[in-house]
């Protein structure tokens, strides 16, 4: 956490039982939108990373956000490029940033410009 607040100062989180929860605010531009994130680690585990506002709009030519696991955690690299001695400031942080910067790109171009496996989840039905 402490690693984290570094970064982003504003972060605010907590460790308990052996799990990080932490929110904050990314804006990957200066003329991005504003973005809260969550973060929870738990050691031996994946990150898992979700945006929790605003909601993350489709492109309109889209039915699902790219770059998704199923659950609704955000996709951010690719199987063994993340390993648990790495800092979460340091890896997981800029790369939600990226994707969050990918994100905006791709609802103005309707294709994602990041790199990675091509994965979908559908919206929730209303």
């Amino acid at each position: 956490m402490a690693a984290i607040k570094a970064v982003v100062p504003g972060a605010r989180g907590t460790v308990r039982g052996g799990e990080l929860v932490c929110t904050l605010d990314l804006q990957p531009t200066p003329v991005s939108r504003s973005y809260t994130v969550q973060i929870v680690y738990r050691h031996r585990r994946r990150p898992r990373i979700t945006v929790t506002g605003p909601p993350l709009a489709l492109h309109p030519n889209a039915t699902t956000l790219p770059h998704v696991y199923p659950d609704g955690d955000l996709c951010l690299y690719l199987p063994g490029e993340w390993k648990e001695d790495m800092f979460l400031s340091d890896t997981i942080v800029p790369w939600t940033s990226a994707w969050l910067l990918h994100y905006e790109l791709w609802l103005v171009l309707g294709r994602w410009t990041g790199t990675g496996d091509e994965h979908v989840v559908r919206p929730p039905q209303a």
